[in-house]
């Protein structure tokens, strides 16, 4: 847990585990939100499942009379709150914002045989057995995580690059990073022995791995003694879209695409071993994707793309391009064609009428089976945006 150094040098030994823990939530709360002097809502619900019953009287009270956190209140309560939508809020005495600001921060550090740590631990081993019981698909990705080791050299190296450039990237390598640093190290060592956050809300799967520091992701090793790398989902949509139209391939899929696809989503398929075996624009398409800058291309089709055909000799049409120089791509717009690119390609089915962009009619000239199978899943969609299942299909593979 991070708490301000004041704190911890005053309170050690007569604060509970759980008063600590508290202080440590609203810390995390007021660094992620840019030490906002905003009040966090806490559910009552959940903080009895960390802390225990009756939380309000036994840890935030005594807190309070301390003048260590403050209440929200309102011009006709001392402490506002909405019964049914909003809960009760709080936040750090004006003093130890500004400790968490100028990060003046320390660990504390829990015993394992703690009553807080037993609680953690079975409310991480409930929200694991709800998630599992509610998407039963996941356990696949849970006995996955179990197998992953941490390389502690490595991650040893990254700590001693920071704290030597006292930077991380381009921000400042705090206090507050280097204790997260530390924890992420002991959290994702945990993995083998099955004690670590494995949740999901229906929308996002939240572990040890996601919430980890994108530098230590880096150290991770699968089984078969792999590095993890960094994938930009946005970008990785098209590499989940090359799955997609291998498996429509191989399964001689050419009608119901979503219900046909997504009874797919947990099959292993090589999209690169059957991309090199066939002729066709889609494994080209494919073959760019893995092995080229797809990108480039789209940018480059985009900007050559021409309306007319020249008639090269009877009833033959063409049309001619001159190929780019890598240095004419827009590197530094890069981030934002990106989204355009995803947009004007799988995302605006719904609303496009008679103006479809240049991008997509330039690429469905050069990759014809792709756009087809894109088109036909938005086409057979029966939800009002259509390109809903087209979305589901290039985030769930």
């Amino acid at each position: 847990m991070v708490v301000p150094q004041s704190i911890y040098r005053q309170f050690k030994g007569t604060l509970t585990d759980e008063q600590f823990y508290i202080i440590h939530l609203l810390v995390r709360k007021l660094s992620e939100n840019n030490n906002s002097p905003e009040y966090f809502h806490f559910s009552i619900r959940l903080l009895e499942k960390q802390i225990g019953r009756d939380a309000r009287a036994s840890t935030i009270q005594p807190l309070l009379d301390l003048g260590i956190i403050d209440v929200q209140s309102s011009t006709t309560s001392n402490e506002s709150y909405s019964a049914g939508q909003r809960s009760k809020g709080y936040r750090l005495n004006d003093l130890l914002r500004r400790e968490v600001k100028n990060d003046q921060l320390t660990t504390y550090w829990c015993p394992q045989d703690s009553r807080l740590s037993r609680r953690l631990k079975r409310n991480r081993i409930g929200m694991r057995m709800e998630a599992l019981k509610g998407l039963p698909k996941l356990q696949r990705e849970y006995d996955w995580l179990c197998r992953i080791n941490i390389d502690k050299t490595l991650a040893s190296q990254y700590r001693e690059q920071f704290e030597h450039s006292g930077k991380r990237g381009s921000r400042p390598y705090t206090k507050l990073a280097a204790i997260r640093l530390e924890s992420d190290v002991y959290a994702l060592s945990r993995l083998r022995t099955e004690e670590f956050l494995f949740t999901f809300n229906n929308v996002r799967l939240t572990t040890a791995v996601t919430m980890a520091m994108r530098e230590i992701r880096k150290c991770l090793v699968d089984s078969a003694g792999q590095y993890f790398v960094e994938l930009d989902l946005r970008a990785s949509q098209i590499v989940f879209l090359c799955k997609a139209l291998t498996i429509c391939q191989t399964e001689n899929i050419n009608k119901d695409y979503y219900g046909r696809l997504m009874s797919q989503v947990n099959k292993d398929v090589d999209i690169f071993k059957h991309s090199s075996d066939q002729y066709t624009d889609i494994a080209a398409f494919i073959r760019r994707v893995l092995m080229d800058d797809i990108y480039s291309e789209f940018y480059f089709l985009e900007d050559n793309y021409l309306e007319g055909w020249t008639q090269e000799s009877p009833g033959v049409e063409a049309k001619s391009s001159t190929w780019l120089a890598n240095s004419r791509f827009r590197t530094k717009d890069r981030s934002e064609y990106k989204k355009k690119v995803l947009k004007d390609i799988l995302f605006n089915y719904y609303t496009r009428k008679k103006s479809i962009p240049t991008v997509a009619r330039a690429v469905e000239e050069a990759y014809p089976n792709v756009i087809r199978i894109i088109e036909t899943i938005a086409n057979e969609s029966i939800n009002r945006k259509r390109s809903a299942d087209l979305a589901n299909v290039t985030q769930v593979f």
